[in-house]
């Protein structure tokens, strides 16, 4: 399986405009890269069956966003283990899409690049710098968790939307 892990576009600062940041939506420039990034992913060859997303707002609307420009037919998930927190809670999500040729995660930092850490090496503290709109190809060999993984590529958000 092709997973694809993707950080949310660059969302409005936390404070006085949004107390939760649950409510904090994307910006108006995480729109629109988030728009370019879905040409990069095109460019790049990204297939994916289903977009599993955080709930959260901002995340939300970037799922919403590669949905709508990769036209992928299948509705986009929506999983509150990738709102958690809980690396060990997004991982048996993955197993129940083990079956798909490639799944999307959409999320957040620091539970995203933890994942990748995880499943690549076995060890969750493996430093990577997923920045908003970031995007990590892992090919999954195996349905367990832990040392499953061999990351393809990770590519940052400028260079993955000055390739569409």
């Amino acid at each position: 399986m092709d997973l694809y892990i993707l950080r949310h576009g660059k969302a409005e600062p936390y404070g006085q405009g949004y107390p939760s940041d649950h409510l904090r939506p994307l910006m108006p420039k995480g729109r629109k890269r988030t728009k370019q990034s879905v040409k990069g992913m095109k460019a790049v060859g990204v297939n994916v069956d289903l977009i599993v997303s955080s709930p959260i707002l901002r995340a939300r609307q970037t799922a919403e966003i590669v949905h709508e420009g990769l036209g992928l037919k299948e509705p986009v998930e929506f999983s509150d283990s990738l709102a958690s927190g809980s690396v060990t809670g997004v991982m048996s999500a993955i197993q129940a899409y083990y079956h798909l040729d490639g799944v999307m995660l959409v999320g957040h930092e620091p539970t995203l690049s933890e994942l990748i850490s995880t499943m690549s090496s076995g060890l969750y503290h493996v430093a990577f710098n997923l920045k908003p709109g970031g995007l990590c190809k892992l090919r999954v060999n195996t349905a367990r968790i832990a040392q499953s993984a061999t990351i393809e590529w990770f590519l940052p958000p400028r260079l993955l939307a000055a390739m569409g």
